[in-house]
């Protein structure tokens, strides 16, 4: 019986998608549009100076650590605001994050600085778009201003008809891609832009394909999750000595560890040696933590006040919620100032919605000689349907600093199970990709 019903419950499931996908384009042109009803016209391209958004903010003591330093999340959540507000100015319809490339904070920013962030749509295809944002800092005492940042994200266009209020309307038109118009380059730069997105949209379905594959990064969701359930009753457990010797990772290098190692590390070369706090107080009371001692878990309810107007939580709130769980777990294992130095990229896999829990749980994965790596992943709770999904993860590098932000010798994090050795292993790698973008982008900046 229950094998009869669970094969009636799919073919009325495949019928449901069926009848939606053929019916939805004829169903969604019989709703008026806003932007026409106001006497526009839709049209297939636009300059691409049409769209910019320049932002200007004053950093203030909220925004900043006990340090006076910005924290990351706050600067990529303005980011996330000024490239949405591109984005829909550029479709004249609601626009979501998609993804988020990899960011790289070139300069700390501090309280009191006004920051400048420009955005603008580099390329659009159907129903999305590549937006730009570029950041810099200028303190209002000097007339010096540098370059903070450079991020790229990538926005969906959504339906911009009235919201269904009933069950079968927000089946066929809520939360619908649109088509946008297209992208028109004038100038030689604008132009380079527009080529470069392609590019860059090339690499991100290379590595992100359409087709969903099952993510290496389960076992670890599977760890955090029971590292969770087992926090009331975890006592933190810190070795004088590395528990097991027969693993590369569980060595100490007192050498350079790799961070500071231009033989480890070819990709940045530096003709100096780099100094090290010697701050009596920024000693470390431990060489060695086990990983799972740096986990950490935040819980946040989305309010109306981190949606946008279709409900839709902010790409930039949730990465300030990661950022928040990630300097936790920093600060579990450095005894020290903790700031964000760079944040690979990001997809949202599923969108999350005003009402949903948001759980974030962080760990540690690397360490080196006063960075460290920390993986992060996002869970959405509806708890009207008790249904839970995985939204999405990432990696977060934090840097341990004293007052006059000279880099903190930290202890080193030992993995213990299958998963936190695999999850270990592959730090290096992950680093060399960071240090050959950074290298890139100073390199562009050069030029």
């Amino acid at each position: 019986m229950n094998a009869v019903t669970s094969a009636f419950e799919a073919i009325r499931a495949i019928w449901i998608r069926a009848f939606l996908y053929i019916t939805e384009p004829v169903f969604s042109r019989l709703l008026p549009d806003p932007y026409t009803n106001a006497g526009h016209t839709r049209v297939p391209s636009k300059l691409m100076k049409e769209s910019k958004v320049t932002m200007t903010e004053i950093v203030t003591s909220s925004h900043c650590n006990s340090m006076g330093i910005c924290f990351a999340g706050t600067t990529l959540g303005w980011i996330d605001i000024a490239a949405g507000i591109c984005a829909k100015r550029h479709g004249n319809a609601p626009s979501v994050t998609r993804s988020v490339d990899g960011v790289a904070f070139l300069f700390p920013v501090k309280e009191g600085d006004i920051l400048k962030i420009q955005a603008s749509v580099n390329k659009s295809w159907r129903t999305s778009m590549e937006v730009g944002v570029r950041i810099e800092a200028e303190s209002p005492l000097t007339t010096r201003r540098v370059f903070v940042a450079h991020a790229y994200l990538t926005f969906v266009a959504l339906s911009p008809r009235p919201k269904p209020q009933t069950y079968l309307g927000r089946q066929f038109l809520q939360y619908q891609p649109t088509p946008v118009p297209q992208v028109m380059p004038e100038t030689d730069l604008e132009k380079r832009r527009y080529d470069m997105a392609e590019h860059r949209r090339q690499q991100r379905l290379r590595h992100h394909p359409a087709t969903p594959v099952p993510s290496t990064t389960d076992n670890i969701r599977a760890l955090f999750r029971n590292y969770a359930q087992q926090q009331l009753t975890h006592q933190p457990s810190l070795p004088d000595e590395p528990a097991v010797d027969s693993h590369p990772a569980f060595k100490e290098h007192p050498e350079d560890l790799a961070e500071d190692n231009d033989d480890a590390c070819p990709i940045r070369p530096r003709p100096y040696k780099r100094r090290y706090s010697v701050d009596p107080t920024m000693a470390q009371p431990v060489k060695f933590m086990y990983m799972k001692d740096t986990f950490a878990e935040v819980v946040k309810l989305v309010m109306p006040q981190h949606a946008n107007t279709l409900g839709i939580t902010f790409g930039g709130m949730i990465i300030s919620w990661m950022e928040m769980c990630a300097l936790s777990s920093a600060n579990r294992l450095a005894k020290a100032y903790v700031v964000t130095a760079s944040i690979d990229s990001l997809n949202f896999i599923r969108s999350t919605r005003i009402g949903d829990v948001i759980t974030i749980r962080s760990m540690i994965s690397r360490s080196y000689t006063s960075s460290m790596e920390v993986f992060v992943t996002v869970e959405a709770e509806n708890l009207q349907t008790g249904e839970t999904q995985f939204t999405n993860d990432g990696f977060f590098t934090i840097t341990a600093v004293d007052r006059q932000l000279v880099p903190v010798i930290i202890p080193q994090v030992i993995p213990q199970t299958e998963t936190e050795v695999q999850l270990h292993t592959q730090g290096d790698e992950r680093r060399n990709k960071r240090l050959l973008y950074r290298q890139e982008l100073i390199g562009t900046l050069d030029k």
